[in-house]
């Protein structure tokens, strides 16, 4: 870590370097991960806790042998970049009663409806479902959760939820 003075390409930097290492140690699956900038100590920290997650969860989309920079996990910067810890009782908050595991049933439900943009037919298509129990799962899902699904900011609420889950399970894998 260190301040400069002048711009740097920073995936090129981190390449020269995973490859010195990577030769040196004679790992090719060596992986890299680039977090910041940042400025200051609590910057620092927040930098270093970027590439940790970037690393790791880099290597799980590119396998090893890569540099991952913290912008390059798309929507997943919107939950990572805090401590594991934190985005669990996150997403626990948001999903309630769906964190805990009894429920997959209606978690896979409320991610397809949320990915196929609230249209029941296509979450009754993809889950082979009929519609009526699409609807029932909807209106448990709203009553475990507390949110009102024809709510944009409750379902971008439950939408990161779910991405902080998915994200927690790519860095423990």
């Amino acid at each position: 870590m260190r301040e400069l003075d002048a711009p740097l390409d920073t995936r090129a930097h981190a390449e020269h370097l995973r490859a010195k290492v990577a030769a040196a140690t004679g790992d090719d699956a060596l992986s890299a991960g680039v977090g910041g900038p940042k400025r200051g100590a609590t910057g620092a920290h927040l930098a270093l806790l970027q590439a940790e997650q970037a690393a790791v969860v880099g290597r799980t989309f590119n396998g090893g042998g890569h540099v991952t920079l913290f912008e390059d996990l798309g929507p997943l910067c919107f939950v990572l970049g805090r401590p594991e810890s934190d985005i669990r009782e996150s997403s626990e908050r948001v999903l309630g009663p769906l964190a805990d595991g009894e429920h997959d049933h209606l978690v896979r439900t409320l991610d397809a409806f949320l990915r196929l943009h609230g249209s029941l037919n296509a979450v009754a298509r993809e889950l082979y479902l009929h519609r009526n129990t699409v609807r029932q799962r909807l209106r448990r899902i709203a009553m475990l959760t507390g949110a009102d699904l024809g709510d944009a900011d409750a379902r971008l609420a439950l939408q990161l939820a779910l991405l902080g889950r998915a994200a927690l399970a790519r860095l423990a894998s």
